[in-house]
């Protein structure tokens, strides 16, 4: 029963829109600490050609506008997504928006322009000018690390458009839920049904007539509908009522 809970729980954070952005963003939080600590400490090399060499202003313009274009990109693809979904529960019906949700190429997409906003906006935080009252402060590998997410994005933008495009077609529709049906056969029933005698029916009588008669219905204690089934342990159930 438990790993029937597991897989209930992975599939409803699979299904939804916000367990991966999260934890990717967390990923963000964590990388722009972690370069903020090189930098202030010093142990890497940054004389290169691609590291930013500029002030304070120039850092802190550059992280704002990737900042602010992440977070409007990021509404933009939402928006975009939600369009898809809607056109899926009008045209292919209302029970295939869970191949949707399940959609692992639209979460990455909304957590990498979350993620970057969010690395954005803690390392321009960072940045002191000579007019702050402080010390001129320009984490140059973290401006750096920003402006490799950014290009990043782009390419991500670039994937999404065309993935937006192609996962409402019908062909495509079509392929996945075959993929998850062929998925589901080899996960419900792994033995080869009707290719000779299955194990499990080895050394097992047939099922009494008086079955039926002594049979007993398990009715639910609330409204809803089957979500999950342990069947390994329906299995064994069975097994022991017809031995």
């Amino acid at each position: 029963m438990r790993n029937v809970k597991i897989s209930k729980l992975w599939d409803q954070l699979h299904s939804s829109y916000w367990f991966i952005p999260a934890v990717m963003a967390v990923v963000a939080t964590a990388l722009a600490f972690t370069m903020l600590n090189l930098d202030r400490t010093g142990k890497v090399n940054i004389d290169y050609w691609w590291v930013y060499t500029g002030g304070a202003d120039g850092a802190r313009s550059l992280l704002g506008s990737v900042a602010g274009s992440m977070i409007s990109v990021a509404a933009t693809a939402f928006s975009i997504t939600i369009v898809a979904l809607q056109l899926a529960a009008s045209n292919f019906g209302p029970r295939l928006l869970r191949n949707f949700m399940q959609d692992t190429g639209n979460q990455i997409v909304l957590g990498t322009f979350i993620g970057t906003f969010i690395y954005c906006l803690l390392v321009l935080r960072t940045i002191h000018g000579e007019g702050d009252g402080y010390e001129q402060y320009v984490p140059q590998l973290s401006v750096t690390v920003g402006t490799l997410l950014a290009i990043i994005s782009i390419g991500v933008l670039i994937y999404f458009i065309h993935h937006a495009s192609t996962i409402i077609q019908a062909s495509h529709v079509i392929q996945n839920v075959s993929e998850d049906l062929h998925s589901a056969i080899e996960r419900l029933f792994p033995q080869k049904i009707g290719r000779g005698e299955p194990e499990y029916r080895q050394g097992v009588e047939e099922i009494p007539m008086s079955f039926e008669k002594e049979a007993l219905p398990i009715r639910a204690n609330g409204t809803g509908y089957l979500q999950a089934i342990d069947d390994e342990e329906l299995m064994e159930i069975a097994s022991n009522i017809i031995c």
